[in-house]
């Protein structure tokens, strides 16, 4: 199959730098936007090359026609895509949905290290959708709503409840319900069937890995990204007063600060190595 067009956002640092280059990885019902917000400039800063992408079907990537069509396989061949487009090694940081796209690149050793944020549980997606629609049976009456352009007082106090620390203000709530959009009915069943589908819960490869949770998420609280954190025998922080969507939420700055730390210790090895890039040509 030819390669879709795929779209990202570059911000590139001040200065030249021969750190690793980041790639970016959103969840699901968001784009590459969601790392515009505050983390690519944050990174742009420091000093890291950053790329964020919009997997097929979200954005201004190729596919929105037959966006509930596509599955996390198409948005794993979106990312391999890119991240064998770039002229140095990488890191790879997703967020919910995009952590498990991460994790697939780490165990093909496609990336030199990986931050999950907020990732998918190992067994899926199941347990905390049936929990979610117990306590808010509106929820996903209310985010079909917001994508579809409508937004109303209820759907972002459900927004809040559902994704954002207890003192999130209007302003971001408007913000976050602007960058959000339909995701893939398939993609969104695959995630839900994690644990009896392709997931391996095999050793990984032994690269160095970050998790990231919120003290106060609601869809993948701490003690379910643990396991995650142990597969990969990773470093484990939760940030205080921060829930799901810690990328945008009020306290972004501490989580961003915990990765950016976590970055700066890692051994210098991970820097400047070229990647073995496909010899198929590559559309960004």
């Amino acid at each position: 199959m030819a390669a879709r067009q795929i779209h990202t956002i570059q911000r590139a640092p001040h200065t030249a730098s021969t750190r690793p280059a980041l790639l970016f990885l959103h969840g699901g019902y968001v784009d590459a936007r969601s790392w515009d917000a505050h983390f690519l400039a944050y990174f742009a800063n420091a000093g890291y090359e950053c790329h964020a992408l919009d997997f097929s079907g979200h954005g201004r990537s190729e596919g929105r026609e037959y966006l509930d069509a596509l599955s996390l396989d198409d948005y794993l061949a979106d990312a391999r895509q890119v991240i064998q487009g770039l002229d140095r090694a990488a890191v790879v940081v997703g967020h919910s949905m995009g952590s498990f796209i991460a994790e697939r690149l780490l165990e093909e050793s496609l990336a030199e290290a990986g931050v999950l944020m907020s990732p998918v549980p190992t067994l899926g997606t199941l347990e905390s959708a049936s929990r979610l629609f117990m306590k808010y049976p509106r929820f996903l009456c209310e985010v079909l709503n917001v994508t579809g352009g409508r937004v109303s007082a209820g759907a972002l106090r459900l927004i809040k409840d559902v994704y954002f620390s207890p003192t999130t203000r209007p302003e971001t709530l408007l913000r976050f319900a602007g960058l959000l959009q339909p995701e893939s009915a398939r993609a969104i069943c695959d995630l839900a069937l994690l644990g009896c589908w392709r997931w391996s819960l095999e050793k990984p490869p032994a690269l160095p890995a970050l998790v990231v949770g919120g003290e106060l998420d609601t869809l993948f609280p701490p003690e379910m990204i643990r396991p995650v954190a142990r597969r990969w025998s990773a470093e484990l922080r939760i940030v205080p007063d921060t829930g799901h969507a810690l990328i945008v939420d009020e306290h972004w700055e501490r989580c961003a600060a915990a990765v950016l730390e976590w970055l700066e210790a890692l051994a210098p090895c991970a820097a400047s190595r070229p990647v073995a890039v496909d010899e198929r040509a590559f559309v960004l």
